[in-house]
């Protein structure tokens, strides 16, 4: 069969593959993106017995750091809305630009390989029903550019716990997860393993909607707990440039001391983070400590090992009966269409890393290849990441920029020190901060958000998270209602007091250290 010949071809349609395919066909791209499901949104879209969110989810971002650029939410939007309001918010954004018609639903990537300059992608019809892969329904697309937005949420991570082929109840994954009110949880024992996002979400609603007797959430490293507001505004609304001009030391410690001034200290709660707090993915629950107050919850260290219904952990204590577990434990990177050969090149299987400049270019590839949506945000969401992602891959398959020589890129990725602010694990390959991260590859394109062009909107530029439309404001595809969006971006007013005052603090003991040292 004679192939397709396009363009550009995009992976997926969840909210990476979706800023992706619009800013191509802006662009003036002949573009195609290619979903296994049959609707927009990716793990945002609810499915009971399918991969996706929980039935109770709501963002722990705020709806100002998790949006389109050019699509802000209805204001009526409460500050972190449930699942079903951003599966509708995305298919709003779907409609307004037509990208529906443009996307190729029920289609899964077979495989990917080079064919001279180009890309020859092999493609595979998927049963509306069974959700299985017609092997004998294949498709086939010729083109010079392929954006990968699958995300990296692919593979549920399921380690083996010591005896767990003896226990007595069930062992599920989070992804399996959806309401323990339909599960029977009332009266028993739950065993979380994890204490990321997911793994606090089980927890909490197996205690408040499953009923469940009590809880236990294990964890090797425990975990800094954020709150969802503080001081009355939306926790990420307080992150902004002037922190990371501050040394790190410093920076975490600003943090750590929020956090306890707002939560207590986290070791009362049997927390005990191995980790300062800004070197880890934030854990998010207005709810958990609350719990863990009331003994609904209890924080118990590494599973040693299972012996029926019993519990052994690693500092000796025993759970005579545990009824349900449910591992926590994250997702690994899953490239299975590209050959082993190529996929060796830029993804270590193993150790769930990326080997990619800036998480979206092999330097041995080139920009004919972009990885949009391969990053886990510290604070703020993937939306403005994945946004910003898809502009420089854009400008880079028109010819407009050009990505550094190989050795620059690699030497970059080499001396990349942002990622060794992060806890060494598995969980924190692809640790970026937003409005740094933004930031940096924004700079390729002229999209940075200069403080001289847009003085207006300096101090809050600098002393406020932004929102998303910042990086709208200049640059090849600059947005004209960028700066009204940057402006009802609420800056919390203890921020430029309370930043102002600690830098006059350190100002001030950097001079007496040189008048004294002097």
């Amino acid at each position: 069969m004679k192939p397709i010949e396009i363009d550009a071809l995009v992976i997926g349609a969840g909210i990476s593959g979706l800023a992706t395919l619009k800013t191509l066909r802006e662009s003036g791209f002949n573009v195609i993106a290619l979903e296994k499901s049959g609707f927009v949104g990716g793990l945002w879209k609810y499915r009971p017995d399918d991969y996706g969110v929980m039935k109770f989810t709501h963002i722990n971002v705020s709806k100002y750091n998790y949006c389109f650029s050019d699509h802000p939410f209805p204001e009526d939007t409460n500050d972190y809305p449930h699942q079903e309001e951003m599966a509708a918010y995305i298919q709003s954004y779907a409609e307004r630009f037509r990208l529906a018609e443009h996307i190729k639903f029920f289609t899964v990537v077979q495989r990917i390989e080079r064919k001279d300059d180009a890309w020859l992608i092999t493609a595979c019809e998927v049963d509306e029903k069974t959700k299985e892969a017609l092997p004998n329904r294949l498709s086939y697309y010729l083109c010079r550019y392929v954006a990968v937005a699958t995300g990296h949420h692919a593979t549920p991570n399921r380690p083996h716990l010591k005896g767990e082929e003896t226990f007595t109840g069930d062992i599920m994954h989070s992804v399996a997860f959806k309401d323990a009110a339909e599960l029977d949880y009332e009266g028993k024992n739950i065993l979380v393993v994890g204490i990321g996002n997911s793994a606090v979400d089980v927890a909490v609603n197996s205690v408040t909607a499953g009923r469940a007797k009590k809880v236990y959430i294990s964890t090797r490293s425990g975990a800094w707990i954020f709150p969802n507001y503080v001081f009355g505004k939306p926790f990420d609304l307080f992150t902004c440039r002037l922190l990371f001009w501050l040394p790190d030391s410093i920076f975490n410690w600003a943090l750590g001391t929020i956090i306890t001034l707002v939560t207590g200290d986290q070791k009362q709660w049997g927390l005990f983070p191995k980790m300062r707090a800004r070197s880890a993915q934030p854990t998010v629950s207005p709810t958990l400590l609350h719990h863990i107050q009331s003994k609904e919850i209890s924080i118990v260290p590494e599973v040693k090992g299972i012996n029926g219904s019993a519990v052994t952990f690693t500092d000796g204590s025993i759970v005579d009966r545990m009824d349900h577990i449910v591992l926590g434990t994250g997702y690994m990177i899953s490239l299975p269409y590209f050959d082993p050969e190529m996929r060796n090149v830029f993804l270590n299987e193993e150790t769930n890393q990326l080997r990619l400049f800036k998480n979206m270019f092999c330097p041995s590839i080139g920009p004919s290849l972009g990885f949009i949506g391969f990053c886990q945000p510290f604070s703020g969401g993937l939306l403005a990441v994945a946004e910003c992602q898809a502009r420089w891959f854009t400008q880079l398959c028109k010819g407009s920029v050009s990505l550094p020589p190989k050795d620059e890129m690699v030497l970059s990725m080499q001396n990349d020190k942002h990622s060794s602010l992060f806890y060494k694990s598995t969980r924190h390959t692809i640790q970026v901060e937003p409005l740094v991260y933004n930031d940096d590859i924004c700079s390729y394109f002229g999209a940075k958000p200069s403080f001289l062009r847009h003085p207006r909107l300096a101090w809050r530029l600098a002393l406020g998270s932004g929102g998303c439309a910042q990086w709208r404001l200049q640059g090849p595809d600059a947005y004209p209602k960028a700066a009204e969006i940057v402006r009802s971006v609420p800056v919390p007013p203890l921020v430029p007091g309370a930043l102002m005052a600690l830098l006059v603090v350190i100002a001030g003991a950097a001079f007496l250290l040189y008048a004294f040292l002097r």
